[in-house]
């Protein structure tokens, strides 16, 4: 018993000590702090691991998500005005009660596209089972979004 109370002594300063320089002093509040939330992965019964098409209009974009890349399409792709693929990865975080996505293009244009679960008509009539808002520079539009396999396909290219 002797011996056990120098031991216990010992243990309980050793816990005290200030922190050693392997261990910072705010290491305890980094390990406090709340991680980010995970971005979901189903969203409004949409399974957000497939492929995601956003598409406003007023003016006219979509958005395509596949396999974590964006393309980000508007009037200006149709009309042979863009000359640099706009493509980028697309890194989704959770966004209040739903997920947004960052996107930085090839061209350095930074996009948000976020998207939340409800009901969307849809410029053909269509009902989609998400919102899409999308922000860039300092336009933001807002839009439907689905399933890329809820719309329909695209015409070839000819």
């Amino acid at each position: 018993m002797k011996r056990l109370i120098p031991l216990l002594a010992l243990a309980t300063l050793a816990a005290c000590s200030p922190a050693t320089e392997s261990e910072p002093a705010d290491a305890a509040a980094e390990a406090a702090a709340p991680a980010a939330a995970a971005a979901p992965t189903a969203l409004g019964g949409v399974d957000l691991t497939q492929p995601l098409l956003a598409m406003g209009s007023e003016p006219f974009w979509t958005v395509e998500i596949v396999d974590g890349v964006a393309t980000w399409k508007d009037i200006s792709d149709f009309s042979g005005d863009v000359t640099t693929p706009r493509t980028g990865p697309a890194v989704p975080t959770a966004a209040g009660d739903g997920v947004a996505y960052a996107i930085t293009l090839a061209d350095g244009t930074a996009v948000t596209l976020t998207l939340t679960a409800g009901p969307c008509a849809d410029v053909g009539e269509q009902t989609r089972a998400l919102n899409a808002t999308l922000t860039w520079n300092d336009s933001t539009q807002t839009a439907c979004a689905d399933l890329r396999s809820a719309y329909p396909p695209e015409p070839a290219a000819g």
